[in-house]
């Protein structure tokens, strides 16, 4: 058991952390990283890619060897006659 942790699922964990434990968690995710172990591998495998990449003379960046996850969200540019057509268009 670590910590009173170790056994209890998730709500019975989240119910016993105290305040000082939660700031203390944070602190070592904001000083470590996340503590999702399949996302450390992940980075890990991506920063040997890189730095094997870069070796062997290719310009690839850490981010490309990275998995993409969920949707890119593509920025629109909107002016102030879209927001009065929108909003005219939803009128009663």
């Amino acid at each position: 058991m670590l910590n009173g942790i170790g056994g209890r699922t998730i709500a019975e964990a989240k119910a016993s952390l105290t305040y000082n434990e939660a700031l203390s968690w944070m602190a070592y995710v904001e000083q470590n990283g996340t503590l999702n172990w399949g996302t450390r591998i992940e980075r890990g495998i991506a920063l040997l890619a890189t730095i094997l990449n870069n070796v062997h003379g290719g310009k690839a960046n850490f981010d490309d060897f990275l998995p993409k996850r969920g949707d890119e969200v593509e920025e629109v540019q909107t002016s102030a006659q879209d927001l009065f057509r929108l909003l005219q268009s939803v009128k009663r």
